[in-house]
């Protein structure tokens, strides 16, 4: 894929070398190919809209931010869903990936969960079931994870991308929405996908796990009385090429935002442990069920809870435009290479 990535970037700047672009021509010209008929992706670089078109959540708007590179063939180019984490801001995403999009030419989608919308239960958990610790499942029409699918093909018809499938990454309640997304969406497009730091898991548990308070849990820290404890879902899941990507300095207990509810205290002091309790539990689960297991512990060292730092795979990035000085577990090396 980085292969890919390189000769699209080479395509791009053929095309920029032979455009003998004119004075007149617009800064940023729309992407080539069709028309979008709502217009929202017709700007080259930064962008954003609000989406309503999922119709069972259309009451629920979307603002969709996006980078897509300033030359080349959108219909082309590969296209990367980031998911915020829980300050619910989508900027801080695109603005994570644009550089990366722009040198090696693929689409960054950041789609953003408003609060006044969208609950911890809604975003984190995906509104699997109708409250956080609730065992009533709502329907899957219902489920939050249905609109990245949605915006995917959105984007498709929009801009006449061919792409057959996405890659995704998440960092922080970002990385919860995304594995708890390919356990719940078995059928999901995605190529590749990185949840980095999330502060709870989903355990691959179908008798539950036991809190610090002794008391007993399933959704959304265990698989436990939910459709996914079956062999057939748990299977899906672990043959995804996800990679469960944690900084070894994301070690703060006393963190604001760290989830320290009873369950997701048992899963560790911190999110650092977390992450590595987790792909031990998948781990032991795959093997003892004897079902292939393609999940990746990736440590990036001395890197805490930093969106950007994730991506770039270093503890400080001191300027952004650098792509090339990444570390070798950044989230760009890890979906792309």
């Amino acid at each position: 894929m980085y292969n890919k990535l390189k000769y699209l970037f080479l395509t791009v700047l053929l095309a920029a070398s032979c455009s003998g672009k004119d004075q007149g021509e617009p800064a940023n010209p729309p992407p080539p190919g069709i028309v979008p008929k709502d217009g929202v992706f017709e700007q080259r670089g930064e962008g954003s809209f609000v989406y309503t078109g999922y119709e069972p959540l259309k009451d629920k708007p979307i603002t969709l931010y996006y980078y897509i590179p300033s030359g080349g063939e959108v219909e082309r180019m590969p296209v990367l869903f980031s998911m915020h984490g829980a300050e619910r801001d989508g900027t801080i995403q695109r603005n994570a990936w644009k550089y990366f999009a722009e040198k090696y030419g693929f689409v960054v989608l950041a789609p953003e969960y408003s609060k006044t919308y969208y609950t911890e239960n809604d975003y984190q958990f995906g509104s699997v079931c109708r409250s956080s610790g609730s065992d009533v499942l709502n329907e899957e029409s219902q489920w939050t994870y249905q609109t990245v699918e949605a915006l995917f093909d959105y984007f498709k018809s929009e801009t006449g991308n061919t792409s057959a499938a996405y890659y995704l990454f998440g960092h922080s309640a970002g990385g919860q929405f995304v594995h708890r997304f390919l356990l719940a969406m078995p059928g999901a497009r995605v190529e590749r996908a990185v949840a980095a730091n999330p502060g709870s898991w989903t355990f691959p548990c179908v008798e539950g796990i036991t809190g610090t308070d002794g008391k007993t849990y399933g959704w959304p820290y265990a698989v436990a009385a939910t459709p996914f404890a079956d062999a057939a879902h748990l299977t899906a899941f672990f043959a995804r090429k996800m990679y469960v990507q944690i900084g070894t300095a994301d070690t703060d207990e006393n963190d604001s935002s760290l989830p320290k509810d009873a369950p997701s205290m048992a899963q560790g002091p911190h999110r650092y442990a977390r992450g590595r309790n987790f792909f031990a539990a998948c781990t032991t689960v795959a093997g003892e069920s004897d079902m292939p297991l393609r999940f990746v512990l990736s440590e990036v060292e001395g890197v805490g809870h930093s969106t950007l730092w994730m991506v770039y795979g270093k503890a400080s990035v001191t300027n952004p435009a650098d792509t090339e000085a990444r570390g070798k577990n950044s989230a760009f090396n890890l979906l792309f290479e």
